[in-house]
């Protein structure tokens, strides 16, 4: 018997006994114990609620008694109450103003640090992601002092009593500015580790090919980082529809709340809570849900055509 045919023989014993093997079923079952903790608090903590909320929504409910079904009710309410079609705007308007200049800004920064023209790199970094590190409060407070419209720095500079927080249209723009320096070093450290894993061979062969600086930002950069685009895009879109803390800081009145001209969707959610209509604020919560989930579905088409059009 040569070698091939002793080691064939040993492989099928091996086989052999693999199948004549017993299924221990304390292996099987040990990953699962391991991660049951988890799967136990998402089930209690997120999936039971979220059904519980989303049967909430077809009833009308104080928080005490008993619940009264009335269908979709809950819902034709939310949706032809005026309110919150403003409020809706508002959040749209935050979302759209700020997302291009954000994501621009944090773009260019991560490109500038990335490239060689910059050489304290360990310096700019985490200076760059320090008003991400600021507490949300903190960060609106800042700007309620800067923007006041008697005793603001920035009034104070330049001699005027512009109505920063007292004008809509001017409070949804400072609303936007806070929005912008509190996620530009975010996404400039999201972006930076999206170029660092582009592979640098690729670039230099480029460079010998004679591409100049724009075209192989907009044949190789652009196109490699089109997942890291994506993934920002939706996760700020999702953030943008759930902005609360900064505008009702920033302009809160009586009871904590922005006015409805610059209040976020959020606001109306928290305005029912405090009115113990409990099943109205549930199904404000999953008219938010259908949008989020209608507006990334949008943004992955997006960049799905575009990908195949580049292709």
């Amino acid at each position: 018997m040569d070698t091939n045919d002793a080691l064939e023989l040993s492989a099928q014993r091996a086989i052999s006994a693999a199948g004549k093997r017993k299924i221990r079923w304390g292996d099987v079952l040990a990953p699962y114990l391991f991660i049951s903790p988890f799967i136990l608090a998402w089930l209690t903590l997120f999936i039971g609620p979220a059904i519980y909320s989303l049967v909430l929504s077809f009833f009308r409910y104080k928080g005490y008694g008993t619940a009264t079904y009335i269908g979709i009710q809950n819902y034709q309410s939310i949706l032809t109450y005026h309110v919150f079609w403003t409020m809706l705007r508002n959040t749209i308007f935050y979302w759209l103003a700020h997302v291009i200049p954000l994501m621009t800004f944090a773009f260019l920064l991560a490109v500038l640090v990335r490239s060689k023209l910059v050489r304290w790199k360990s310096f700019f970094k985490p200076v760059i992601f320090l008003p991400n590190v600021i507490a949300v409060v903190a960060s609106a407070l800042v700007f309620q002092s800067l923007f006041g419209t008697q005793y603001g720095v920035l009034n104070s500079l330049i001699g005027a009593q512009i109505p920063w927080l007292q004008d809509p249209k001017l409070t949804r723009y400072v609303v936007v500015l806070l929005l912008v320096w509190r996620g530009v070093g975010w996404w400039f450290v999201i972006f930076l580790a999206g170029l660092t894993a582009i592979n640098t061979e690729v670039e230099e062969a480029a460079l010998v090919d004679g591409a100049s600086a724009w075209q192989q930002m907009r044949h190789i950069t652009l196109p490699l980082m089109r997942n890291t685009f994506l993934f920002a895009f939706v996760i700020d879109a999702i953030s943008s529809f759930r902005l609360f803390t900064e505008v009702n800081v920033l302009v809160g009145t009586g009871g904590g709340l922005a006015p409805v001209a610059v209040a976020p969707i959020l606001n109306l959610l928290l305005s029912n809570l405090r009115g113990a209509q409990f099943g109205m604020s549930a199904a404000v919560g999953w008219i938010l849900f259908v949008l989020v989930v209608a507006v990334t579905y949008i943004q992955f088409r997006l960049f799905q055509e575009n990908a195949e059009g580049v292709e």
